[in-house]
């Protein structure tokens, strides 16, 4: 299965990591999150589980009173959502829910298979070091796999999400990783959807693991193959097989 940073500490930079294991004490410094940071991934999670329907009204008003926060950063959270998209126009009186049909959702994995398409020519290359990347997703791997039974959504697509993170942060790709982490809200919010639909969560912790293995000992020619198969949907890749 398968766009916002979940802030992990491990940054996975293989160019902040001198050659000889050691951490960079020059490794980027982890900043706190803001009052804004919170009402944004509150308004984001609100919408993932359907406490926020597509078309509702989003107001500076109610978030304070809700959340118990000043105008001030309810205000700064809604005009970041409303740039990205993930909030949308909603006449005189504040902003709206985007709805997350499917024909949003097709153009939001469109986007994403573009930017890991890139993502992974670069960390396919022969030169590249892919031994940190593989060590860190092979841990999330193992995670997601204990999170799998838990009937747990949100933690999965927590996961989920802090996975393909990874793998864009690693590439050291700064362009992709922007364009990356402004689609992550939303991915966040499909991905959270698919994980409490999906039937066999553990073939899609499998569907994860195939993925390090293919950034292990797979081709570069095959990146876009690769892909598209993990971004198919479950039913469609059962029917396939």
């Amino acid at each position: 299965m398968k766009t916002r940073n979940t802030g992990e500490s491990d940054m996975g930079h293989s160019q902040l990591t001198p050659g000889d294991g050691r951490v960079s004490a020059l490794s980027a410094i982890q900043r706190p999150k803001t009052t804004a940071d919170e009402v944004e991934e509150r308004i984001v999670l609100a919408i993932a589980i359907g406490e926020k329907s597509p078309g509702e009204r989003i107001t500076e008003a109610e978030l304070a009173s809700t959340l118990n926060v000043s105008r001030v950063p309810a205000r700064e959270a809604i005009q970041k959502l409303h740039l990205r998209g993930v909030l949308v126009e909603g006449g005189q009186r504040g902003v709206r829910v985007s709805d997350y049909n499917d024909e949003r959702i097709a153009e939001l994995y469109e986007l994403r298979y573009a930017v890991e398409c890139i993502i992974f020519r670069h960390i396919m290359k022969n030169d590249f070091d892919r031994a940190p990347l593989i060590r860190k997703l092979d841990q999330i791997v193992a995670r997601m796999g204990e999170l799998a039974g838990s009937g747990d959504p949100l933690a999965l697509s927590t996961i989920d999400l802090e996975f393909h993170s990874a793998i864009v942060r690693h590439s050291g790709n700064q362009l992709a990783r922007g364009i990356w982490e402004g689609l992550s809200q939303h991915t966040m919010i499909v991905f959270l959807r698919d994980w409490a639909n999906v039937a066999d969560r553990a073939g899609e912790v499998e569907l994860h693991r195939t993925l390090v293995d293919f950034l292990r000992n797979g081709s570069a020619a095959d990146i876009e193959q690769v892909l598209e198969k993990h971004y198919t949907p479950a039913a469609i890749r059962l029917a396939r097989d």
